[in-house]
């Protein structure tokens, strides 16, 4: 879904939309919404460009990964243009300076990233998890300059296999950590990945980073609308918001939704201080 702007000029998608509208409404959320606006374009504009990328692997053997515990994705599938993500790596860098996230120094250090010839292998730490330089915001960099990548492959191999079986705490397809969950109409869990946004079922009472479950110790809050949750673990002191698809009036939609919970993250860190 999409719609024009107040101009009739341009045609922006719903997850803009959204986020501008929200920016509207909670002023207070308006540089982190306006932030994420631009992020959204920077990784657009090379997502349009993307050809759908050819898996060699097979069904079966995609099917026995899975049944194995494996994620599905390994690095050398990605179809990376690398050109274009030194290009992600630039803009997004740039998107952090105007906003002020980061400072003249980081950024140079950043820019620096993106010009190295090593960019790949950094890449490739990122990915699967490994330590990379010790510069502020480079794994959220790497992080926006693969998503066009992940998301995209991440799509080609959903439809290639069923992730009903694959209940774990991480990413069927990439293998990282949820970000994000969501609470279906029928009361189930979805779990939603932080860097390619495949979502997979999971416990409706575990925690998703420890494995707790143990409901005494672990608690909730919802927002005062109950669209919006949040399940604390008291053991890893981790915790996971959800939107709950019982109460809100349209899909989830992570890159908002991120946004339009900070309120939440601030609720949380004041009852852990």
């Amino acid at each position: 879904m999409s719609g024009t702007s107040s101009s009739g000029s341009r045609t922006f998608p719903r997850d803009v939309l959204e986020l501008k509208s929200l920016a509207e409404k909670q002023p207070a959320l308006a540089p982190a919404a306006t932030l994420q606006v631009d992020l959204i374009d920077a990784v657009r504009r090379v997502q349009g460009r993307l050809t759908t990328p050819w898996i060699e692997t097979s069904a079966d053997t995609l099917n026995a990964k899975l049944l194995s515990g494996q994620p599905l994705l390994d690095f050398p599938q990605i179809a990376f243009d690398w050109n274009d993500v030194r290009l992600l790596v630039r803009q997004v860098t740039d998107v952090l300076r105007r906003h002020e996230v980061i400072d003249a120094a980081t950024a140079a250090a950043l820019h620096a990233v993106g010009r190295s010839p090593t960019l790949p292998d950094m890449m490739r730490g990122w990915f699967e998890q490994q330590p990379v330089l010790d510069i502020e915001m480079l794994g959220e960099v790497l992080g926006w300059a693969a998503r066009p990548y992940l998301q995209r492959t991440a799509e080609v191999l959903q439809q290639r296999v069923s992730l009903e079986r694959w209940t774990r705490r991480v990413c069927p397809v990439c293998a990282a950590e949820p970000e994000f969950s969501v609470i279906t109409t029928s009361g189930d869990r979805q779990l939603v990945c932080g860097r390619c946004h495949v979502r997979w079922g999971f416990s409706a009472i575990a925690c998703p980073y420890c494995g707790n479950d143990d409901r005494t110790r672990i608690k909730s809050m919802a927002t005062p609308d109950g669209i919006y949750r949040v399940m604390i673990c008291s053991p890893c002191g981790r915790y996971i918001k959800a939107l709950d698809a019982r109460k809100a009036n349209r899909p989830l939609l992570p890159y908002v939704d991120l946004i339009a919970t900070l309120p939440l993250d601030a609720a949380v860190m004041q009852t852990q201080s």
